[in-house]
């Protein structure tokens, strides 16, 4: 058998895995898949906590599992940690429920005791009795065989059709358990089944990345679903591929790498992760920070139009200097500005001086209109004093929009609370 420790960094290594390990590769991508798709629900819910300690309370579970059938086989590690799982949800819902605790304490109190006391029944397993913790905690995708492969393949199947079938229900108590209570919807039913999938699914792929690393295959492909999408349906089909996609990069780069397998899988979960939170079109932090530059270069070019608008006004040349001093803008930025308005078709400029075209001389209009506006309102509404109106009012100028509202709720006033007109 192949270990990481005989490999060598080699780059043609990245198919050893399908050649060499196709079940411990093929197992971990199941392992991946599924619990992308549970981690929806664990996300959804704010269950992190609950997941984690799920994790590790199934080992006591395992460990007398292994005790009664005097073996480390798959189904009766599978029993003892469903119904370790099982005993661990029930525990924290009566600590929660009947006592003072809250529920992240509760979960604190519960997980930390059960794992502690597999711990003291491993250190107390008969002389000669040889139960391999490091595989139970970091995971040896090398030692996984055929029928744990068929088990996976199984609790994968068996999961994704429990939630295909009660997709509904299931959604619904993820988002609004209150609801789904007065729909007369099983909550606390449905929260064990999906304590329940879990342990299954983490003891089913106990060898691929270990107890302590599959909460993150359980959280961070669901949370870099999350960030890319905001209907449910699509949140599992994409947690499920960036499960699986995790797996099987982290087990072509674990070898070639020659690093532990769990590790590397949760690292390039990580990386996914890390990558939709930068990159997610809605919520990612480019795409807020271009809409925040786009936002801004839009307000500023709406006070370009207005300061040369005011110059026009007063009959005076709209040179660069006078715009920037009117306009409050650095002189380095106008040309650019410049630029994206006369493509807009609503400034025209030369050397000397620049002036509106028709479009950007309503478009200015609409802005006096609307800060003229909002000035009455804050008058009126707001009680601010009449030398302070000026500042709060060019902030909120820029939503024009509303100045239809703004101007029905005032009833269409004709002056401003400094004498000027405000334009129809």
């Amino acid at each position: 058998m192949h270990t990481l420790a005989q490999l060598t960094f080699e780059p043609q290594l990245w198919y050893f895995p399908f050649e060499e390990l196709p079940e411990g590769l093929w197992t971990s991508v199941l392992v991946g898949i599924t619990c992308g798709v549970l981690g929806c629900f664990v996300v959804l819910r704010r269950m992190a906590l609950i997941g984690d300690a799920l994790s590790h309370a199934i080992l006591p579970g395992v460990v007398i599992a292994f005790l009664v059938t005097n073996n480390t086989g798959v189904w009766g590690l599978l029993l003892g940690a469903l119904l370790a799982g099982l005993l661990t949800a029930v525990l924290i819902n009566l600590v929660s429920h009947k006592s003072r605790t809250k529920e992240d304490s509760a979960i604190g109190i519960v997980f930390t005791a059960l794992f502690a006391l597999g711990l003291i029944l491993i250190s107390n397993l008969p002389r000669g009795t040889h139960f391999d913790l490091q595989c139970f905690v970091f995971g040896i995708p090398d030692a996984v065989n055929k029928e744990e492969m068929y088990l996976m393949g199984a609790i994968a199947a068996i999961v994704i059709g429990i939630i295909i079938l009660l997709y509904h229900p299931l959604k619904l108590v993820s988002f609004d358990p209150l609801v789904a209570t007065s729909m007369g919807v099983p909550v606390l039913f449905f929260h064990y089944l999906l304590m329940g999938m879990i342990s299954a699914t983490v003891v089913a792929g106990l060898k691929t990345t270990g107890v302590i690393l599959v909460v993150a295959m359980v959280i961070t492909p669901a949370s870099a679903a999350y960030q890319l999408t905001d209907r449910f349906s699509r949140m599992l089909i994409l947690a499920g591929f960036f499960g699986g996609l995790s797996a099987l990069l982290g087990m072509i780069f674990a070898f070639i790498l020659n690093a532990p397998s769990g590790p590397s899988m949760v690292l390039v979960a990580t990386a996914i992760f890390a990558i939709s939170m930068l990159l997610s079109p809605s919520h990612g932090y480019v795409f807020e920070k271009l809409r925040k530059l786009r936002l801004k270069r839009h307000i500023d070019g709406e006070d370009v139009l207005k300061a040369v608008y005011k110059l026009e006004q007063n009959q005076e040349t709209a040179t660069k200097d006078r715009i920037g001093e009117l306009a409050r803008l650095p002189l380095e930025r106008l040309p650019k500005l410049f630029h994206s308005l006369s493509r807009e078709q609503l400034l025209n400029f030369t050397e000397a001086a620049a002036t509106l075209t028709e479009t950007g001389r309503h478009r200015a209009i609409e802005l006096v209109r609307s800060h003229r506006l909002w000035e009455s309102y804050l008058a009126q509404h707001a009680n601010i004093p009449p030398g302070d109106l000026h500042p709060h009012a060019e902030e909120l100028e820029h939503a024009h929009e509303l100045a239809d509202e703004v101007d029905k709720t005032l009833g269409h006033p004709k002056h401003d609370p400094h004498g000027s007109e405000i334009p129809r």
